[in-house]
C-alpha cells in the first residue's frame, strides 16, 4: 500500500459507513420520519375531528385523579401528590407537521407503593375509569411482585402509564390535538 492508495482507501470506508449506518441522504434511505403530502394532509385532516387539546387534558387528568381515588378506596395507605411539571409539546409523526401539540401531565405519585395483594383489584378499576376515554389497550411492562407497569393507551394517542415499586406513580400524555384557539373557524 503506497501513499496514494491510503487516502483512496480511507474515502471509500467512509462512504460505506455513511450508507450502511443510515448517515446519507435522508430522502432516499427510506426515513421513518419523513412523510407524504398525503399522510401530513390526512393527520392535519384528522385534528379538526377530536377534541381539542384543553378538553383532552381534562379528560385525562380527571381519569387519573379517578384512578387515584379508586386506588386509596382499595389500599387507604396510599396518599396521591402531583410531582414535576406538565409540559407540553409538539407532536411527532405525520402530526409534525401541523399544529397539534401533546401534553405531558404532570405525574400523581404515592411514596406508598401499592400492595401486591390490591395490584389486580387497582388495575381493573384503572382500566374501567380509562375505558370510556377509549383508553382501552393494556401493554403490560412488568409483572412481578412488588414491582409492576403498566400503559393503558387509545387508538387516537391518548397514554396513561401506571405502576408501583417503590412508590406508585399516574403519569399521562394526551394524543395530538389541536389548542381550542386553533379550532375556531372565526377569524
Amino acid at each position: 500500500m503506497n501513499r496514494r492508495t491510503l487516502p483512496l482507501l480511507a474515502a471509500i470506508a467512509t462512504t460505506v459507513t455513511i450508507l450502511t449506518t443510515g448517515c446519507g441522504d435522508l430522502e432516499t434511505m427510506g426515513n421513518p420520519y419523513n412523510h407524504t403530502d398525503e399522510e401530513i394532509a390526512a393527520a392535519a385532516a384528522l385534528l379538526p375531528t377530536l377534541p381539542t387539546l384543553e378538553d383532552t387534558e381534562k379528560q385525562i387528568t380527571d381519569a387519573v385523579m379517578q384512578i387515584a381515588d379508586a386506588a386509596t378506596a382499595i389500599a387507604p395507605e396510599l396518599q396521591w401528590e402531583w410531582r414535576r411539571k406538565r409540559t407540553q409539546f409538539s407532536c411527532g409523526g405525520a402530526f409534525g407537521k401541523t399544529d397539534g401539540l401533546q401534553i405531558d401531565l404532570q405525574n400523581y405519585v404515592s411514596p406508598t407503593p401499592i400492595p401486591d395483594a390490591a395490584w389486580p383489584r387497582i388495575l381493573q378499576a384503572a382500566r374501567d375509569i380509562a375505558a370510556p376515554l377509549g383508553i382501552t389497550q393494556l401493554n403490560v411492562h412488568v409483572d412481578e411482585p412488588g414491582d409492576h407497569d403498566v400503559v393503558l393507551t387509545s387508538d387516537d394517542g391518548n397514554r396513561i402509564t401506571f405502576g408501583t415499586n417503590v412508590a406508585a406513580v399516574i403519569s399521562a400524555t394526551t394524543g395530538c390535538r389541536l389548542p381550542a384557539h386553533r379550532t375556531d373557524p372565526t377569524p
